[in-house]
């Protein structure tokens, strides 16, 4: 037992040293760019302003932040930046250590040169954060030479803000087939309302029914006034000693009566007691729901085309910008190995597992006693 747990002892300092040189001269550094973006939406304001975008505030930013996050870490960004910096030889070259780079006839499938773990290598050096609070892209790239990952940022950067837009113009182009398809359905029933109005118009021949009831709404208030004055000439002349039965005062009195008979017959007419009234307001309630159709159409029809062109001008610009809050900067040291934080937890993670088996031997050997 003393044996086995020297072998272990010497296996694990052996261990140690073996792969804290592997961090200190052998892992390769790596220097990392970082820039500071926010995805504005310039279809809702013109002005962009500092507030807004420390706030994050606009339509949809959040999910058109996650959607740009898994482009940046997709196959189409590994192949923009790979015909540029020909990424597929940068990770299969001597630029990284043999534990982090691809070979094309690796034993291991985890080391060999394919699409996926050329993927893999790259996304492994993209480090996207997004903060919920202000809406903001922390985008970070690590390369083993400080100038490319700086070059590289700007690029993804680049890429990323035309590739949003064009998103943001294939969904416009496919709302504009839908809304031109509206535009013509909604003209259709607007011109089609308009045609029923001209059809009721034309059967009734009038303009507007509630016309006439206005037209006998004003001629009785002058029925009335002229009632009241009459009546008051009338009783005038018969306290002055007008004689009854003379001509004067028998016409006054039939004037007086026919107007109290008008009067009487119009009230009717508006009451809805004659045929004649019955139709009218029936009329009166026909053209109400045709003129509110007819208006109902067009302020739909008005809207889709008003949609419409605001999907045309969503076409034909680009109505969303990634905001650049602070450039990508050339670092000045690598990022990455810590070499001190690497070595101290590699050293508490082999004093951990030694104890394990330590503590494991000497059970199994209190056992065998």
């Amino acid at each position: 037992m003393k044996a086995a747990t020297l072998f272990i002892r010497i296996f694990f300092i052996l261990l140690f040293f073996t792969i804290s040189y592997y961090i200190v001269s052998v892992e390769t550094e790596k220097y990392e760019s970082s820039s500071i973006t926010v995805l504005e939406d310039l279809s809702e304001s013109q002005e962009v302003s500092l507030g807004s975008l420390l706030t994050g505030q606009g339509s949809e930013n959040v999910k058109d932040s996650k959607i740009l996050e898994l482009y940046i870490s997709s196959y189409e960004m590994y192949d923009y930046l790979n015909k540029k910096y020909d990424l597929t030889k940068y990770y299969t070259s001597n630029d990284l250590d043999f534990y982090q780079r691809l070979y094309k006839d690796a034993f291991l499938p985890a080391f060999r040169e394919n699409r996926e773990n050329l993927l893999m290598a790259y996304v492994e050096d993209v480090l996207i954060t997004f903060d919920s609070v202000s809406q903001s892209m922390t985008l970070k790239f690590a390369h083993a030479d400080k100038n490319t990952s700086q070059e590289i940022l700007k690029d993804i950067i680049k890429f990323s803000d035309e590739t949003i837009n064009t998103f943001s113009r294939e969904n416009a182009k496919i709302s504009l087939r839908f809304i031109q398809e509206q535009v013509k359905e909604n003209q259709s029933l607007f011109i089609k309302s308009i045609k029923n109005m001209i059809k009721y118009q034309t059967k009734h021949k009038t303009f507007d029914p509630k016309l006439e009831v206005e037209r006998k709404n004003t001629i009785l208030v002058e029925l009335e006034v002229d009632l009241a004055k009459k009546e008051v000439e009338y009783n005038s002349k018969r306290k002055t000693g007008w004689n009854l039965n003379g001509s004067d005062m028998k016409t006054l009195k039939a004037t007086v009566a026919d107007i109290k008979y008008s009067i009487k017959a119009i009230n009717k007419q508006l009451s809805g007691n004659t045929k004649g009234s019955r139709e009218l307001n029936v009329n009166v309630f026909d053209y109400e729901i045709l003129k509110n159709e007819m208006e109902f159409a067009k302020e739909v029809y008005k809207e889709t085309l008003i949609n419409q062109e605001k999907l045309k001008i969503q076409v034909n610009q680009n109505a969303k910008r990634l905001v650049v809050i602070s450039k990508p900067i050339m670092p000045d040291s690598y990022t990455y190995p810590n070499k001190v934080w690497d070595i101290f937890t590699l050293l508490l993670m082999i004093f951990f597992i030694y104890s394990i088996i330590i503590t494991a031997i000497n059970i199994m050997k209190d056992h065998q006693d």
